[in-house]
């Protein structure tokens, strides 16, 4: 018999993120970790193996997600530490999602007034792990990659959008 429980959003929310960079070489997300701090409840680490994608990340993830009365710091640490920068936030996406078997590719498209946007294009797949969901059988949570992008990245970067492609 399964025992069915609620898993705090929190929990959800450092899954998903686990799930979007699982098969990244580049890329290892830790285990959330609950501190004593008076700004945050929690801390989800992040290591990156690639310069250029920590710096990407670095620019457009969000250092803080708030459910309600908990908070999560995620914390990111660049393990080759050269100096560079990036500008151009669709090379952002690029250097983040390159090599990242989730992403079928980052296009950059030129609209009708000369402005550039940016599409991660997911592969039309569902990401499933165990999250003690109550409305589905096996207690996962099941959801498109693109979701989880637009959960963990700063809604207020204008010009890069996530989507899924087509099969």
């Amino acid at each position: 018999m399964t025992k069915l429980g609620i898993e705090a959003p929190w929990y959800t929310f450092a899954k998903q993120v686990k799930a979007l960079f699982d098969s990244d070489p580049d890329i290892n997300v830790g285990d959330l970790c609950e501190v004593e701090d008076e700004f945050f409840t929690y801390v989800l680490d992040i290591t990156v193996k690639n310069h250029e994608k920590y710096l990407a990340l670095d620019r457009v993830m969000q250092k803080k997600k708030v459910f309600g009365n908990a908070t999560v710091r995620i914390c990111l640490y660049d393990l080759e530490n050269t100096n560079e920068d990036i500008d151009d936030r669709i090379e952002l996406y690029t250097k983040i999602f390159n090599g990242n078997p989730h992403v079928r590719s980052v296009e950059r498209v030129t609209d009708f007034t000369g402005n550039q946007i940016g599409y991660v294009c997911f592969e039309p797949e569902v990401i499933q792990f165990h999250d003690d969901n109550i409305s589905d059988i096996d207690g996962k949570w099941n959801g498109l990659a693109q979701d989880i992008a637009k959960e963990l990245f700063e809604d207020d970067f204008f010009g890069v959008y996530f989507c899924t492609a087509k099969k």
